[in-house]
């Protein structure tokens, strides 16, 4: 029957005569004898043919949507785990900490302290997230063990409340510009902190009595401490006063940020040599690299210990204020003494 633009129109009894014939046409193999069929259906051979093909695409189609799997007899299996790199070298999305870092003060009696002013200045304008002072922040020239029993250098030691107020003084002065509490403060405690530990170790009588009144210090301006030898995290970089071998002794020599840097599964920041340097340590992984940062001294401008008078030292004056993320210092600027003394003495 012609459709009104003039074509033929299939009809369900067509389809449906041509299914009652298919069988009997349909070869082993699968193919059809369009011949045979359209001899049997009385029809022309292409029009066979198309319609062959549209019973076939409605029995796919039937098949198709009928569809049902079998999945009784199928062992159930673990859910694959697919697992993602975790690439921190690339990752843009982590946190920043800005970290203010004062190097050893060695604060001590007689020292000038309007360096600490400066540097308050600096911290109260720059507003830091932290600030860290890497520790020796006293010399603790009381509690030492070098000059020999009855010397001049034993005789002249200050005691050790002098060396206290020392601190007091400089603090003080720090905190006059930086109020107390305003940001964060962390001390990690250095060797010259731990003399006093090693005091009240040879003289039992004393034992307790020192050491909090240096825990007490700290904690009167709000300064978080952690031990000698003890690790600060932020954002995944340690903080410490020097670290520490195999054999718990400080790692030294000319280029301790190499050695240390060889060693290290995590990037550091200290200080205890008194010499500005930072490397960066490729390493074989996914985080593929470590930085080391030594942040020098920040002992007033010129200031040698006695007991390096003399010595080449190399030794550096200043802070950093540091870029901490993804377990890496990303960034920084060592601000001279001689600077911060321009900008704001």
């Amino acid at each position: 029957m012609p459709n009104d633009d003039g074509a033929n129109k299939t009809s369900p009894d067509d389809l449906l005569t041509i299914r009652r014939h298919l069988p009997d046409f349909t070869r082993l193999d699968g193919t059809i004898n369009i011949r045979g069929l359209s001899k049997a259906v009385g029809g022309h051979r292409t029009t066979v043919d198309r319609r062959v093909k549209m019973i076939r695409e409605e029995d796919l189609k039937a098949a198709q949507e009928a569809y049902t799997p079998d999945i009784d007899g199928i062992p159930e299996t673990k859910p694959r785990v697919r697992v993602r790199a975790y690439n921190v070298s690339v990752t843009r999305d982590l946190p920043v900490r800005r970290v203010v870092v004062i190097g050893d003060l060695h604060m001590k009696p007689g020292m000038d302290f309007e360096h600490m002013r400066w540097i308050g200045r600096y911290v109260s304008e720059a507003k830091p997230d932290n600030v860290v002072q890497i520790g020796d922040a006293f010399d603790m020239s009381s509690c030492e063990f070098h000059s020999p029993p009855g010397s001049a250098s034993q005789l002249h030691r200050p005691s050790f409340s002098e060396d206290i107020a020392s601190g007091e003084e400089a603090f003080d002065t720090y905190h006059s510009e930086i109020g107390i509490g305003e940001i964060p403060h962390d001390v990690t405690l250095g060797n010259h902190e731990f003399r006093v530990w090693r005091l009240e170790e040879l003289a039992p009588n004393l034992a307790g009595t020192l050491t909090l009144q240096l825990e007490q210090f700290f904690y009167r301006y709000r300064w978080r401490v952690t031990p000698y030898r003890q690790w600060l995290f932020m954002e995944g970089v340690g903080f410490t006063h020097v670290p520490m071998s195999i054999m718990q002794k400080p790692i030294g020599g000319r280029y301790p940020e190499n050695t240390i840097g060889n060693q290290a599964t995590h990037s550091i920041i200290f200080g205890h040599t008194h010499r500005n340097n930072s490397v960066t340590v490729p390493k074989i992984g996914i985080n593929n690299s470590i930085t080391i940062t030594n942040v020098g001294s920040a002992m007033p401008h010129g200031y040698i210990p006695p007991y390096a008078n003399g010595a080449t030292t190399g030794y550096t004056y200043g802070i950093h204020d540091l870029r901490l993320r993804g377990g890496r210092v990303e960034g920084g600027n060592f601000i001279s003494l001689l600077e911060l003394e321009e900008r704001f003495a």
